[in-house]
């Protein structure tokens, strides 16, 4: 099916062109719309560095995330936190009753699971904010909306207070997940588009592993544990002072039909030469999105242009990549390794793998674009399928150091599979994958899928795992092997094309057992 075909099947085959100019359009075999006998050169291929510095300042609210992930997790083995409330008594204290285990599993349940269902419920309300008053509205209140619920955190009296502070945060962060990568995908040229995108899953391992050196020595201090819910307050402040000059999304501003203001943004991450040739792309694909205008939540499951094949494949792909057990491990990897080691030890394991998840990120920056998305995501799921089994047969066996650092290694091998694969190939094929007229309320979907279960991790985990550790390890080493069929088979590959390409692809691709194209 030719790219032409796939446009007259959304009903814009017939449209006239965006200028007056551009007497003939055609649609190249590279899907890239421009005045017949003029097509674009993709020789050469130039990032302006601000457009790097820009996504950098977008993933921050992955840092601020990641900060959240580990900071929360390791506060669960911290003195002062059990005594502020109530998990344990001082020595000095006789009159204290220390909560029974049930409690505590209930309190950890709820503090990761609050703070998922409020980042569930910002993954909804962000495409309304996106799509009505711009990417970067979405992004401001979002980071306003973190730092209120952070605040109450890192200065709750009570346990009560703690949750409520996880909502907000938690709001905060869903709405910052569903916005950023949608807007490093659109600022960002082709050819670099899914090296900027990974850019999120880096700034959340960073965060974790800036929290996780921080709790190597907050953990000796009774009030550290507020620096390791509060600490990433200044990320959140540093992101606000970049929207001052960071571009509006010049793909939004175009379909708002603010012409000269998306000119101007993308005169700001373009070079000169290449200004006028984006433009034209730019009006040719806005042009063909705003026909039919800004999608219906009806359309968002139809099944013209394959939308309804690409939004349960993206929802597919969020559930899995939080079934597979990475938050359970990220979140709860000091109360895991404690039932091997001590707490001091838990902390130290905790902070290397941390370590290795950030590292192995850089595999993504560089092979992204050069090996695909689904080369990654299926050699990312087999690795981490074969961790899981292996930390699974190993959390069966007895309790000892020796068997506590065979889980460490696994796990350490699990996380890097996950870290170049499904932690940031995710996030860059859900950003990319949908049309623009129905990006923002698809892909708020597909993040709203990943914080709900990101929810159901974070509640049931403790109670699962004091029931049996070895079977949640086997239970996500089941869902990445369905996830990495289901990537096999059913994912049409993405990297490096336009969205008219995007399209094309998904038209043609059909479930083979032997894939014709890995990239």
């Amino acid at each position: 099916m030719s790219s032409a075909e796939i446009i007259k099947d959304v009903e814009l085959a017939n449209a006239p062109t965006p200028h007056e100019s551009m007497d003939t359009v055609s649609v190249s075999g590279s899907g890239k719309g421009y005045v017949e006998g003029s097509p674009p050169d993709k020789k050469t291929k130039r990032t302006k560095p601000f457009i790097v510095l820009v996504a950098f300042c977008a993933a921050l609210g992955g840092l601020i995330f990641g900060y959240d992930i580990a900071g929360a997790g390791a506060t669960f083995v911290m003195d002062g936190f059990q005594y502020h409330f109530g998990w344990k008594c001082q020595d000095s204290d006789p009159t204290c009753v220390p909560a029974t285990n049930n409690k505590i599993n209930a309190d950890q349940g709820f503090i990761n699971g609050l703070f998922g269902a409020g980042a569930a419920v910002g993954a909804l309300i962000g495409p309304g904010l996106a799509d009505k008053y711009g990417r970067k509205m979405c992004l401001l209140v979002a980071a306003i909306s973190f730092i209120f619920g952070a605040s109450l955190q890192a200065a709750a009296p009570v346990i009560s207070v703690m949750f409520v502070g996880r909502i907000f945060a938690g709001a905060g962060i869903g709405a910052l997940s569903m916005c950023s990568p949608v807007y490093i995908a659109e600022v960002a040229p082709e050819h670099t588009r899914g090296m900027l995108s990974t850019l999120w899953q880096l700034s959340i391992t960073i965060g974790i592993l800036i929290a996780s050196a921080a709790n190597l020595g907050l953990q000796h201090w009774d009030n550290g544990w507020r620096i390791s819910y509060g600490g990433n307050i200044s990320f959140a402040f540093i992101l606000l002072g970049s929207l001052l000059f960071m571009p509006e999304s010049p793909r939004y501003l175009k379909a708002k039909g603010r012409d000269e203001e998306a000119r101007e943004a993308l005169a700001r991450t373009r070079y000169e030469d290449e200004l006028e040739e984006e433009l034209e792309i730019l009006a040719q694909e806005c042009f063909e999105e705003k026909k039919l205008g800004v999608a219906s939540w009806s359309e968002i499951f139809d099944v013209t242009n394959k939308m309804r094949y690409r939004l349960l494949l993206g929802i597919g792909l969020q559930t899995v990549q939080q079934l597979s057990g990475i938050n359970a491990i990220m979140f709860y990897a000091p109360t895991i390794l404690n039932k091997f080691f001590g707490s001091s030890q838990a902390i130290r394991g905790t902070f290397i793998l941390n370590t290795i998840n950030c590292l192995s990120t850089f595999i993504t920056i560089y092979a992204v674009e050069r090996a695909g998305r689904v080369r990654l995501l299926v050699s990312g799921g087999i690795i981490m399928m074969f961790a899981l089994i292996t930390t699974a047969i190993l959390s069966s066996m007895t309790q000892t150091s020796s068997i506590g650092y065979g889980v460490l290694v696994f796990a350490a091998i699990y996380i890097v599979g996950f870290a170049y694969s499904w932690g940031p190939v995710v996030w860059t094929v859900c950003s990319e994958m949908f049309p623009l007229r129905a990006r923002g309320k698809a892909t708020g979907l597909t993040t709203f899928s990943n914080w709900t279960f990101t929810t159901i991790v974070g509640a049931v985990f403790p109670k699962a795992s004091d029931a049996s550790l070895s079977g949640c390890f086997g239970f996500f080493a089941v869902i990445i092997l369905c996830g990495t069929v289901m990537v096999y088979l059913f994912q049409a590959e993405t990297a490096t094309k336009t969205i008219i390409e995007i399209d094309e692809s998904f038209a043609k691709h059909q479930p083979k057992l032997k894939r014709e194209k890995w990239s």
